[in-house]
Formats: C-alpha cells, sequence, structure tokens
C-alpha cells in the first residue's frame, strides 16, 4: 500500500495487480485495476505515484489510468523498494542495500 497526505491510496496484490483508491470520487468501483504489474508502490501525493516490478525496474505513473500503451513512465535504475514524498522526492534501496534520492532532473 501507499497512502499520501491528500488521501491518494494506491494499493498492489500478491499477483502484482495495481488498484487506486477511487472512493472520492462516487464511483461504483472504489478499487479500480491500473494497468501494470508492481511489487511495490508509494504515493506521495496524486501526482506523485511510483513503483518497482519483480524485475527491479522503477515506475512513475503519468496520471492518465486509460492511456494507450501504459499509464507508467519507466524511469532508469534498479530498485527493491521505493518510498515517494508528497513534494516530489523519491527514495529508493536497491537489492545491494544502497540508497538512492530521486529528485527529478538529478539523481543524489
Amino acid at each position: 500500500m501507499g497512502a499520501a497526505a491528500d488521501g491518494t491510496v494506491w494499493g498492489v496484490n500478491a499477483s502484482g495487480k495495481i488498484y487506486r483508491y477511487a472512493g472520492d470520487q462516487n464511483d461504483k468501483n472504489h478499487w479500480p485495476e491500473i494497468p501494470g504489474n508492481l511489487t511495490r508502490i508509494a504515493a506521495g501525493s496524486r501526482t506523485n505515484v511510483w513503483g518497482v516490478n519483480s524485475g527491479g525496474n522503477i515506475y512513475s505513473f503519468s496520471g492518465f489510468d486509460t492511456r494507450a500503451s501504459s499509464p507508467w513512465n519507466q524511469i532508469t535504475g534498479s530498485l527493491a523498494d521505493i518510498g515517494a514524498a508528497a513534494d516530489g522526492t523519491v527514495w529508493g534501496v536497491n537489492a545491494a542495500g544502497n540508497i538512492y534520492c530521486y529528485t527529478g532532473d538529478r539523481q543524489d
């Protein structure tokens, strides 16, 4: 699960399926499935959602659930886990335990 201070909530199940909470939009389906497959997900805000798949690939959410090819943009690198903050900062740890901070155009 990933939950942000603005009420944004995302989750992934054991099969890697991705869900976004939409109950605040009076939708009959409060947890619509979002295309893709992730093992980890983090939500810093409605516009700052990130995930990692089973291969360690990193993805940021494009903001468009119905984008033709995929609602996810792949980001260069490999991580085992990820965390996102409301200010847009993204933290991650790779399989070797190294910690990274992604701040947009530069990586620290």
